[in-house]
């Protein structure tokens, strides 16, 4: 078992996002209005820049992140930006809100659909290749975190335990009397002491690893859009028409979770 979460954390943490922070985003004087959310980073939305469709067809977003960023509220003094109409990319909209339900192998979104940065509508919309991935990734990393805390709160209990019965064995060596017994009493006292000291050691070194694991994991974890502890779509997405019905069809794309 901890073994299991120290190889879950080690690997979760190998591609590590950028620490995130608090900002909330005012209105805005041109067209449209920013909304009085909260989100965990400004440029949170600009994350997997290629998309792939297909087997022959790559987009490459990074263009709208940077013209994105760029036209986004200041994240420090909260100072509004004009906002051009012409952007690159246009057909792609910043999409965010709470997975509802599915529709095959897309997901149902109830959304906050932003063509601009202070332009945006509220509507259910169909998401076609979403980030399932990376939602799993979210409550996988959130449970396994949860699990490193408790094991390490439990190796440190263990090696304490331990190190006072090694320290107690190790009194107890020296025989007391020159007979057979108290030498063999003194021995196997000798090798509890020894075998006390290696688990405690263990339970040291794993609480170690996991200390080091936990932080780097706890980033990545951080880093993936989230409220209130569950996880939340905040991602560009390409508008692909409507249902019969008048749904809008988005489509994220296929998306690498090692890319930046």
């Amino acid at each position: 078992m901890k073994t299991l979460i120290l190889l879950f954390l080690l690997g979760a943490a190998g591609t590590v996002s950028a620490q995130t922070n608090q900002v909330v985003h005012k209105k805005h004087a041109g067209t449209g209005t920013f909304a009085d959310f909260t989100q965990t980073n400004r440029d949170v939305c600009c994350r997997y820049p290629l998309r792939t469709f297909g087997s022959a067809a790559n987009v490459n977003l990074t263009p709208l992140f940077k013209w994105w960023s760029h036209h986004a509220p200041d994240d420090m003094t909260g100072a509004d930006v004009g906002v051009s109409i012409e952007r690159p990319l246009a057909a792609w909209h910043r999409i965010t809100g709470n997975h509802v339900g599915d529709a095959d192998s897309s997901w149902v979104v109830e959304a906050e659909i932003y063509t601009n940065p202070g332009v945006r509508i509220k509507e259910r919309i169909i998401l076609k290749n979403p980030p399932l991935a990376e939602e799993q990734l979210f409550y996988s990393l959130k449970s396994e975190l949860a699990a490193a805390v408790q094991q390490m709160t439990n190796d440190q209990r263990l090696y304490q335990t331990d190190t006072k019965a090694a320290q107690q064995a190790e009194a107890r060596v020296k025989p007391v009397r020159n007979t057979r017994k108290a030498k063999n009493q003194a021995s196997q006292n000798a090798q509890t002491a020894s075998q006390e000291q290696q688990t405690a050691a263990a339970a040291l070194s794993d609480q170690q690893q996991l200390a080091q694991a936990v932080p780097l994991a706890q980033k990545r974890l951080n880093a993936i859009p989230a409220k209130n502890g569950k996880y939340v779509l905040d991602c560009f997405a390409l508008a692909a028409g409507k249902t019969k019905a008048g749904v809008p069809i988005y489509d994220l794309g296929v998306v690498d979770l090692n890319s930046p």
